[in-house]
């Protein structure tokens, strides 16, 4: 996602060169981000971080049924304790 957005800026930046150099015939011929190593680092970093973002949800949503398993839990403990008493 990112990355094609990037990928798309730098065609964008290529194109606006290209008209420069015809207006101007000047050369202006710097890219967003130094090419295609730069992109494939970013694409890395993409990808790490909506793996960060899926294991953050999958941990939240565990953490959370935890929680309400233990209420049920404590609940029904509850509820044991007072058949005993009475």
């Amino acid at each position: 996602m990112l990355v094609s957005s990037i990928a798309r800026l730098n065609v964008h930046n290529t194109l606006n060169n290209s008209v420069s150099k015809q207006n101007n015939n000047a050369s202006n011929s710097a890219h967003t981000f130094g090419g295609e190593h730069e992109l494939s680092m970013l694409n890395k970093i993409d990808n790490k971080l909506s793996l960060d973002l899926s294991t953050n949800k999958l941990l939240y949503n565990v953490n959370f049924l935890q929680e309400k398993f233990s209420a049920k839990h404590d609940q029904n403990n509850v509820k044991k304790s007072l058949n005993v008493l009475a």
